[in-house]
């Protein structure tokens, strides 16, 4: 079993949940090297060819001077397509470049959904402030400070870098005992849940029988105090309210992917958790 901190829940429009293991900094950090080499290597080609041809391109040194200059350019642009186009185009098309290919690794949006060129351009674009101050310092301190191992690319842009192989179906999750009518009128008749708040809850009641009675009811009880204030809603058993409030937000449907808390609250807010309890 993965580590708990390297898991992640992912809801598919059709309602079923995947569990990926989110790419830690060292697969990362490899497939990143083997990127570089490939792309800054096809520069140094190029300019290696560019140099050759400007040499022997004729002996006027008028000749060899302009043809420098032109093959100058051409390594420039090279070069920059190295630097701000490699990575865009391949995470834009394929959802990966060869690097990550390599190493088997994939980018997603936190969704679960193949990502567009807007969050490709995004998250490389900011990789120039991940690298600062010097070695990627501030985007290895950003994954660390993320549950989601996230650079600041990633969290801008709202993707994350996964390890697809390692997906696997969740067992859908099933009210027990079923809810009294009691609880049911007690109950809000709307409960939306946030993608945080989903995973939260969700990730707590997959593991509380794994837990003394004691630790689970100091578990539910950190959770469910803040949303019973928030949805006007108590119950006696901190657990059992989390199992309710669970039921009734994934059981109401949704019409897309549960959102991340990147995005705005209110976007976060029209969506409900999806999956069964």
């Amino acid at each position: 079993m993965s580590p708990l901190d390297t898991d992640v829940a992912i809801e598919t429009p059709e309602h079923i949940v995947f569990h990926y293991r989110v790419a830690g900094p060292a697969r990362r950090a490899l497939g990143h090297v083997l990127d570089l080499a490939l792309c800054y290597g096809a520069v140094v080609v190029l300019g290696v060819i560019v140099v050759l041809a400007a040499l022997g391109g004729g002996i006027d040194s008028g000749e060899i001077g302009s043809a420098a200059k032109a093959g100058f350019g051409l390594v420039l642009l090279a070069l920059f397509a190295a630097q701000w186009i490699y990575f865009v185009v391949w995470e834009a098309v394929f959802g990966r470049s060869p690097g990550k290919m390599a190493v088997g690794l994939r980018v997603v949006t936190t969704s679960g959904r193949p990502i567009g060129w807007r969050a490709a351009a995004l998250r490389n674009l900011l990789r120039a402030a991940d690298l600062l101050p010097v070695g990627y310092l501030v985007g290895v301190v950003s994954m660390a400070l993320s549950s989601r191992f996230q650079r600041l690319g990633d969290l801008v842009a709202g993707t994350m870098v996964v390890v697809p192989e390692n997906a696997r179906p969740a067992r859908a999750l099933e009210l027990s005992p079923p809810a009294e009518p009691r609880e049911l009128r007690e109950l809000p008749e709307h409960i939306a849940l946030d993608a945080d708040e989903r995973a939260a809850i969700e990730l707590f009641l997959r593991r509380r029988h794994s837990l003394g009675q004691a630790r689970e009811h100091e578990l539910a009880g950190m959770i469910a105090r803040t949303l019973g204030d928030r949805l006007g809603y108590a119950h006696r058993d901190p657990s059992r309210l989390l199992a309710l409030v669970y039921d009734r937000a994934v059981n109401a449907g949704r019409l897309e992917a549960p959102p991340s808390s990147w995005y705005p609250k209110a976007k976060a807010d029209r969506s409900a958790g999806a999956g069964r309890p």
